[in-house]
Formats: structure tokens, C-alpha cells, sequence
């Protein structure tokens, strides 16, 4: 093998680790930084749904839907487009991230407005604890 040849494939080689590193962590920059999940003793750990959107829930009622900050009053049209566009279809499964420190009733309105969208699956993100901590 050739030293030219061989510097293409290290090329190559590193092309497709930048790569995989940059799609791994699109998903996780989804979830805000922001927001502080609440900690449950114990859960089903289920692996991340092919079709899913990600909602996170700040503590003041305002809402990022993907990368987009929302008032929360907005939140109802948002979703409600989305299935419309087609970009969420009925296997989407809408993943509700909010802060522990958040009330209730925003969490809430936003589960309510994913109804009226027609989200049909709805799930509410945790971290779960770990042992002897």
C-alpha cells in the first residue's frame, strides 16, 4: 500500500468518525440543558423511539419544542401543525421533558395540547436513580 493510499483511507476514516459522533449527539442536545429531570426510584428503561419528538418543559411555562422556544400558550398551534404537515405522524411518540421544579399545570397543558394535536403516545422523561446514591 501506498503512503498516498493510505493517507485517503485515514481521511476517510476520520470523516466517518466526525460523523458519528456529530448524529450520536443530536439527540441529546434535545434534551435542555436547562432542564433538571425529576429522579424516580425505579423504571422501565425503553430504548429511544425511531419516530419521536422531544418537548422540554421549562420551570416558567414556556416550552422548547425541538430547538424552537415557545410560549406556552403557543404550544397547542405548534403540535397541532406538526401532525398536520405530516412531520409527526400517529406512530410519533412525543417525549415530555420537564424540570423537576416546574408546576404542574404547565406539564399538564402541555400533555393536554398534544391530545388535542392528536398525539396518541406520550411519554414523560426521568432520570432514574442510581443505586446507593
Amino acid at each position: 500500500m501506498s503512503a498516498g493510499s493510505l493517507s485517503s483511507m485515514i481521511d476517510i476514516v476520520f470523516l466517518l468518525i466526525i460523523f458519528f459522533v456529530v448524529t450520536a449527539s443530536f439527540d441529546r442536545e434535545q434534551i435542555d440543558a436547562e432542564v433538571a429531570l425529576p429522579t424516580v426510584d425505579s423504571a422501565a428503561i425503553k430504548s429511544l423511539p425511531p419516530q419521536r419528538l422531544m418537548v422540554n418543559v421549562l420551570t416558567d411555562g414556556s416550552v422548547k419544542l425541538g430547538f424552537l422556544h415557545l410560549p406556552a400558550e403557543e404550544v397547542a398551534y405548534r403540535l397541532s401543525g406538526l401532525m398536520r404537515s405530516q412531520e409527526a405522524g400517529t406512530d410519533t411518540v412525543l417525549i415530555v421533558s420537564g424540570d423537576r421544579d416546574t408546576p404542574h399545570r404547565h406539564i399538564s397543558a402541555v400533555m393536554n395540547a398534544a391530545a388535542q394535536a392528536g398525539f396518541s403516545q406520550v411519554r414523560i422523561n426521568a432520570e432514574v436513580k442510581m443505586e446507593g446514591k
